[in-house]
Formats: C-alpha cells, sequence, structure tokens
C-alpha cells in the first residue's frame, strides 16, 4: 500500500481510504441494506491487513451505529495510532435535529467520540453547507473542537467551491482552524 501526506497535515494516509456507510446494524437508520456488525468486522479486518489506515464514516450513518461498528473493529484489530479516522457532522442521529450549530456540533463530537470509542478523531468534516446557520457560528465551533483536542483537523464534504472558498477566507481571517480536505 503506498501512503501519502494528507495536505499540509502529519496525517499520512493510504492511497485507499474505506468508507464505512456501508456498515450498520440494518434495523437503525435508513438503509436496510447496511452490514450487521458480524458482516462487517471481516472487511475492516481485511482492510487492515491489506494496509488499509485510514477510515471515513459520519454521526448518522445507519444513526450512529457505523461508528460503534467502526471504533469496536478498529479497536480490536489495530493501534490508535496507526489509523486515521475521520467522520461527519450534520445529519439527524435519533430525535436530535440535523444541523451545524455550535450547540449541534459539540454535541456531536462526544456522541462521535463515545460511539467511536475514541479521545479524538482525526478529521471531522461537515457534512453538507448549513443553510440554517450562521457559517462564522460553524467555523468557530469547529475551532473549538480542534483547540479541545477532540479532532486534530477538519474537512468539509458536498458544498459547492464557492462556500468552500468562503469558509477557508473566514477561517484566515479569524486565526481559526483550517479545513484540510474537501470530500466530494
Amino acid at each position: 500500500m503506498q501512503y501519502n501526506p494528507l495536505g499540509k497535515t502529519d496525517l499520512r494516509v493510504s492511497r485507499l481510504c474505506l468508507g464505512c456507510m456501508t456498515f450498520g446494524e440494518p434495523d437503525r437508520g435508513n438503509h436496510a441494506w447496511t452490514l450487521p456488525e458480524e458482516s462487517s468486522r471481516p472487511i475492516i479486518k481485511r482492510a487492515l491487513e491489506g494496509g488499509i489506515n485510514f477510515f471515513d464514516t459520519a454521526n448518522s450513518y445507519s444513526d450512529g451505529s457505523s461508528e460503534e461498528i467502526v471504533g469496536r473493529a478498529l479497536r480490536d484489530f489495530a493501534r490508535r495510532e496507526d489509523v486515521v479516522v475521520a467522520t461527519k457532522v450534520f445529519h439527524r442521529v435519533g430525535d436530535l435535529p440535523e444541523g451545524l450549530s455550535r450547540a449541534q456540533i459539540l454535541r456531536s463530537i462526544d456522541d462521535s467520540l463515545r460511539r467511536l470509542g475514541m479521545d479524538y478523531v482525526d478529521i471531522l468534516q461537515i457534512h453538507r453547507w448549513d443553510y440554517n446557520t450562521p457559517i462564522e457560528e460553524t467555523l468557530e465551533a469547529l475551532n473549538d473542537v480542534v483547540k479541545a483536542g477532540k479532532a486534530r483537523y477538519i474537512g468539509a464534504s458536498s458544498m459547492h467551491a464557492s462556500q468552500f472558498a468562503q469558509a477557508l477566507e473566514l477561517q484566515k481571517q479569524h486565526g481559526w482552524a483550517q479545513f484540510v480536505s474537501m470530500q466530494d
């Protein structure tokens, strides 16, 4: 497996990243096609054996059960310092509202860390642009998550290039942690 630095971070990631949307209890969330834990674990183990060290999940995948499955498997099959874990925040989980308000981000990172069984994630990404929350509120909350040591870096997903550029400019102006990745 080849490994590359992720942008200007100190993270070295495998050329392949295992997306974990498929992992989750089928009776939780919106996708009956997800694989339960007993079917997910061998895939995660094989990915690690093949050299994949980069795992991407989200708080909302199978109503949080993807993070639970991924977290348990990584604890059983790998050392924390040998893997790069990314998760995302935005969508509804259980009865909690969706969005990127300060309260939602701070609640979501704590819930994700609990489900993953980790002290921090390597990358916390916003899953979508939130048209109902001022972007400054979102970016300041993400900065606070990084300052608190709950995420090493932040990234974005599924937004227009102009929105991404606007966010980067605001982060620069305020001295906040900057997005290190864009997933689309």
